[in-house]
């Protein structure tokens, strides 16, 4: 939304509460170039995936990550979100994407107080700069048990899972649960698959019925979870089960506690994880698609 936005705690929170700001030491910037073409279904996971897997999961710590280039302009704001919400994830504090009408469009149909769009100047200094072509990347999964321990689906191809989920602010969007519903429309997820599916919000859930797309996962056995982030970490994987997920983290324990520490989480784009819930394993989910 070109804006700075940044998880904070309990503390920061009675902070606000008391005081109305927070203080923030203004950090380096990294620039990077997102080149390449849309694909036809959502693909931000599978690029900051890639981000993490080659570079790591700290390697904008502290700094804030300007995501530019050709590719960048032509994203839907879905695609954005799902990208910016992840820069924590690399250890990066903001993630901003430029300002245009498709912003400025989606924040005047929400409300008439007026705002400033910002950009980087001309002779903006970078502490690092990072291109991507990121028609070259493919399907990017995460394994078990780091957001950086990044592969090529084909590499865990074959992977049995337990669980599938779709939902939380990284992939809860109407365009993340439109792909899952195209996916699985005429076909039903696989015998002793849980497949989980939560909207990131209440409009976002209105949109989906609106569309007709939670009949769809309905008749295909999905189990729809009420809106918000509660997907991420409040129902269980046991220790003997593997789950497939589009949310943001998959360290130990973070579907479960400490009790479900064995549990095997891995991360990828709600497409990935729509497939995997149909095959029942873990496979490259333009099989399905191009079918």
């Amino acid at each position: 939304m070109n804006a700075a936005a940044t998880g904070i705690g309990y503390d920061e929170v009675a902070f606000v509460l008391a005081f109305g700001q927070l203080f923030f030491a203004v950090p380096e910037s990294i620039k990077i170039v997102l080149c390449g073409t849309i694909r036809p279904y959502p693909f931000g996971k599978d690029i900051i995936l890639y981000l993490a897997g080659k570079y790591g999961d700290v390697f904008a710590q502290n700094c804030s990550l300007e995501f530019l280039g050709p590719l960048a302009d032509d994203m839907d704001l879905a695609t954005r979100l799902t990208i910016a919400d992840h820069a924590v994830e690399v250890g990066g504090k903001f993630g901003f994407f430029r300002a245009d009408d498709k912003i400025r469009e989606y924040i005047k149909a929400r409300t008439d107080l007026s705002f400033e769009n910002v950009a980087p100047d001309a002779d903006a200094k970078y502490s690092r700069e990072i291109e991507v072509d990121c028609d070259a990347i493919g399907i990017q999964v995460a394994k078990p048990y780091r957001f950086d321990n990044v592969s090529q689906v084909s590499e865990v191809t074959g992977i049995r899972i337990d669980q599938a989920r779709i939902g939380s602010c990284a992939n809860g969007r109407f365009e993340d649960i439109e792909i899952a519903a195209r996916t699985l429309k005429g076909r039903k997820i696989a015998r002793g698959v849980r497949f989980y599916v939560s909207p990131a919000s209440m409009s976002v859930c209105r949109q989906c019925a609106q569309a007709g797309l939670v009949t769809t996962l309905l008749d295909a056995g999905v189990q729809l979870i009420s809106p918000g982030c509660s997907i991420c970490d409040k129902l269980v994987v046991l220790n003997e089960e593997v789950c497939i997920s589009s949310t943001a983290r998959n360290y130990r324990g973070r579907m479960g506690g400490v009790s479900c520490s064995k549990a095997q989480i891995y991360l990828a784009g709600p497409a990935t994880v729509a497939a995997a819930a149909i095959a029942g394993k873990i496979i490259d989910p333009r099989e399905l698609l191009n079918a």
